[in-house]
């Protein structure tokens, strides 16, 4: 392992991926997503606007665990209640994040079950709100904090907020907008092949393998003709992530 931790590459992976002047939410337990759209903000987004979780352009003066934590707001343009967030989400947004239970070939994510059925489960989840963002909005990026077979399976118990669904055609059926884009892991970038909709490796971290990466996915990776490494952060990502975005070192 190098001088950064595994939450911090994937945050600045994800940094790289907005532009300026998008609109997006980091979601609810978003500490890389939110560090992030603060990281691209500094970079190369300096009007990159968030919204979506209960309030406008928060300024926080460290990342914390939840951003429903009203110390994550530091101070913010705007605030909203619940019903003026589920009033205006159906226009949606250029990007948001997930994390899930479970995460299946097709890019479905399960916060709700898993095993038994949604009522009477082997495990109950935290479930989710106001998921109509996923089907909304342009893009969204799946950002787990593990990568194992236990998370990333075939198959979601039960599909909180949809991926691309079985696949193009169940997709198209249902009128889906946008999509997942990539997932960031902690072992890989995975993106989805555009004919059959199914996860594959994009990119491998510098500390682990594409045998790896196989080995701790519960379901057959489509084949990416241009596996490459992941470029690491560079020092002035770091210094701004560590310095003004992660002061406090929650990311480590």
């Amino acid at each position: 392992m190098s001088d950064y931790s595994i939450q911090e590459l994937q945050a600045v992976l994800l940094s790289r991926e907005l532009k300026n002047g998008e609109l997006g939410a980091a979601g609810a337990a978003a500490a890389i997503p939110m560090a992030a759209i603060l990281l691209a903000r500094l970079t190369h987004a300096p009007d990159l606007q968030i919204a979506g979780e209960m309030f406008v352009n928060p300024n926080p003066t460290q990342l914390w665990p939840s951003m429903l934590d009203d110390r994550a707001l530091g101070a913010c343009e705007a605030a909203e209640t619940f019903l003026e967030l589920f009033g205006h989400s159906h226009r949606g947004l250029d990007f948001f994040f997930h994390n899930g239970l479970q995460i299946d070939a097709h890019g479905n994510i399960n916060l709700h079950h898993i095993g038994g059925t949604l009522h009477e489960p082997k495990m109950r989840g935290p479930g989710a709100a106001n998921i109509s963002y996923a089907g909304q909005s342009k893009r969204f990026y799946i950002c787990p904090t593990v990568h194992s077979r236990r998370n990333f399976v075939e198959r979601v118990d039960f599909i909180t907020s949809p991926g691309y669904l079985d696949g193009p055609e169940s997709f198209a059926a249902a009128g889906m907008n946008g999509g997942p884009h990539l997932c960031v892991s902690p072992l890989a970038v995975l993106d989805f092949d555009p004919d059959t909709l199914r996860m594959r490796i994009h990119s491998v971290h510098p500390h682990s393998s594409v045998e790896e990466v196989v080995e701790n996915t519960g379901f057959e990776l489509g084949a990416n003709r241009n596996v490459h490494m992941s470029k690491p952060p560079t020092r002035d990502e770091l210094r701004l992530l560590r310095e003004i975005v992660d002061p406090r070192g929650y990311l480590r």
